[in-house]
């Protein structure tokens, strides 16, 4: 085997070989291996046999990748009796594992071994292919990472947590009946007064529930407005809790997982906006108003009076407006568990999934039309981002992943060889679908799903599309054709940059040194989508640029807040007018929650690799 493996390192593109040992990994349950070197494979011949065989591989060890596989594969192919049969196979499992009740932590079991034992890559491989392997091909853009260091950390948690499972039922029979809840809270002098009604209000607000078991000490050290984290029953379901309509008693989200421990459970990177004091460090530290938070606050609350039955958002273009949407309230760090928008936040998610689920993969509103490429880039956007606050957390919505990886496929699939996006269906690159689905497909990339094809295509997108759409100044265009670029897709532009690979290319410093000069004065303006990039860029960018830029822009956006908690109206701007006051209150908040918000889509440090 050993000597089969070097030969194969010496020439990937060996397919019988590389078939031969897959075959003895796979017969010997080495199903993982197996599947990463089908993930290794430069190209796989494209005849039904070997696309069939490298299905049952990859569905072997991971239903969804297998399905996936197929489903990329019949975009542009035909689907023969086959492989529709064995779509059919994989669909039926993960229906089966979506129903059958498994805990959280459970890894839902592939379709049952496939005897393979008299396949030969030889005889699979037509003439023609013989003569030229390989060609056509389905190529493999994202390699299957290999596993062992993680099943070693998989492991060593699990036996981490089994002793300290067993320490804790040790003290819970050994330890007295623990006191009752005890609350305590210092402020300055002049707070204290209202610290007393507030926590008087929080009282009135607990349902009538019976006491919990666990009992909770919670001290805060208050220095600014606050509320105290509710004591909750361990099996109460979080998202059915609901306090007052007041939205100033619950400026400590804690991203909804009801307590300080869990916050662990979020990404790292996501960790800042999870907790009100660093949320204020954070704001404070990155020249932020401190009315900034209010004004998030306000604006999310009216937000959440827009919601529709369904848990859609918008009148027109719903999945678009959904996805903003979910974007603002993560941003803040409300989730399926939070106490106060927990049920607003599985709504709109289902919502997504459900038009997912009904239109093969595509987000859309269910209408054709240029409007398609948006919806659906900032539908997996805003999934792709839910599935990473919420992964770790052990209440994962069943069959999130499958669609994220589908609606990632139709992404990659719909890439042009020159590396941008045009409308679906289309041919001719648009720089403004591209600067969604790049987005899309970092925040893809930060899940840490097996997703084929992700990497390749923002290199792609990053490398070879953008520096071929930047004009002389240094601006970038809608179309490749056009002779001058726009400063509303600068910014757009500039933020993929940042999101891949490309803060330190020449091609960004040109396009920022572009956008330097023409926001010299930056207004928010009747239509928020040029500063909603913009902010992002100068804030990651950081330096006096930033600097500069918060103290002329953060005042003026501020200022903009209707009284409702709303950025503009209805009828302003030039696109989707029936949703535009949901787009610019969404694109308002998105802006004024990225000095903590850290979006899983970007890295905050020059030359900084992707994760």
């Amino acid at each position: 085997m050993e000597d089969r493996i070097n030969q194969l390192n010496a020439n990937p593109g060996d397919w019988p070989l590389r078939c031969s040992i897959i075959l003895e990994y796979y017969e010997a349950g080495q199903y993982g291996e197996a599947a990463r070197l089908i993930g290794t494979a430069p190209q796989i011949p494209n005849n039904e046999k070997n696309i069939l065989f490298a299905a049952t591989i990859l569905g072997r060890h991971h239903t969804a990748e297998g399905l996936g596989f197929l489903q990329r594969y019949t975009v542009s192919n035909p689907t023969t009796p086959g492989i529709a049969r064995q779509k059919e196979a994989f669909q039926a499992a993960l229906r089966q594992q979506a129903i059958t009740p498994v805990p959280a932590e459970h890894v839902p079991v592939p379709p049952e071994h496939t005897d393979l034992s008299n396949f030969d890559a030889n005889t699979a491989l037509t003439e023609e292919q013989k003569r030229k392997p390989f060609v056509p091909a389905v190529e493999i853009a994202e390699r299957l990472p290999d596993k062992p260091d993680k099943i070693r950390a998989l492991i060593i948690a699990g036996v981490v947590h089994l002793v300290l499972i067993i320490l804790l039922c040790f003290f819970g029979l050994t330890s007295p009946p623990p006191s009752p809840p005890r609350i305590t809270a210092t402020a300055p002098p002049e707070m204290e007064e209202s610290l007393d009604q507030r926590l008087l209000d929080r009282k009135k607000m607990k349902t009538a529930a019976a006491p919990p078991e666990v009992q909770l000490t919670v001290s805060v050290d208050a220095f600014s407005e606050i509320s105290v984290p509710t004591t909750i029953q361990a099996d109460t379901s979080l998202s059915a809790i609901a306090l007052s309509a007041n939205p100033n008693s619950f400026g400590m989200s804690m991203g909804g997982f009801g307590s300080v421990s869990n916050v662990s459970s979020i990404p790292s990177g996501m960790q800042s906006r999870c907790s009100f004091s660093e949320r204020m460090k954070r704001l404070r530290e990155a020249g932020g108003d401190e009315r900034a938070e209010v004004a998030v606050k306000k604006g999310l609350e009216f937000l959440a009076s827009q919601q529709n039955p369904d848990g859609s958002f918008g009148n027109e273009f719903y999945v678009g407006m959904t996805g903003l949407t979910l974007l603002a309230f993560l941003g803040h760090c409300e989730t399926p568990e939070s106490v106060r928008y927990g049920d607003l936040v599985i709504g709109a998610t289902m919502y997504l999934m459900e038009r997912a689920m009904k239109n093969n993969g595509l987000l859309t509103n269910g209408e054709q039309g240029p409007h398609e490429a948006y919806e659906h880039a900032i539908g997996t956007y805003a999934l792709c981002e839910f599935y990473s606050m919420t992964k770790e957390s052990g209440r994962a919505i069943p069959r999130l992943d499958s669609v994220i990886s589908k609606a990632v496929g139709i992404i990659v699939n719909e890439q042009t060889k020159l590396g941008g996006w045009p409308y679906l269906g289309k041919e001719k690159d648009d720089m403004s679908v591209s600067g969604w689905n790049i987005q899309a497909l970092k925040a893809a990339h930060t899940t840490g799903l097996t997703l084929i094809g992700v990497s390749r295509a923002l290199d792609l997108a990053v490398q070879e599309y953008l520096p071929k759409i930047q004009d002389k100044d240094g601006a970038f265009k809608y179309h490749i054709d056009h002779i001058l670029g726009r400063v509303s897709l600068t910014g757009a532009a500039l933020l993929g940059l940042q999101n891949w690979k490309g803060i330190d290319s020449p091609t960004y410093d040109k396009g920022f040194r572009y956008l330097k000069r023409r926001t010299v004065l930056p207004s928010p303006g009747d239509y928020y989508y040029a500063p909603y990039y913009n902010t992002q860029v100068f804030f990651i960018h950081g330096g006096e640029d930033w600097e500069e830029y918060n103290e002329k822009f953060q005042p003026k956006l501020l200022d903009a807040q209707n009284e409702d908690g709303s950025w503009l109206r209805n009828g302003s701007g030039a696109y989707a007018p029936e949703d535009s006051q949901i787009t610019n209150t969404a694109w308002a908040i998105l802006m004024l929650e990225v000095y903590y918000r850290y979006l899983p889509s970007t890295e905050k440090v020059r030359g900084a690799a992707p994760r």
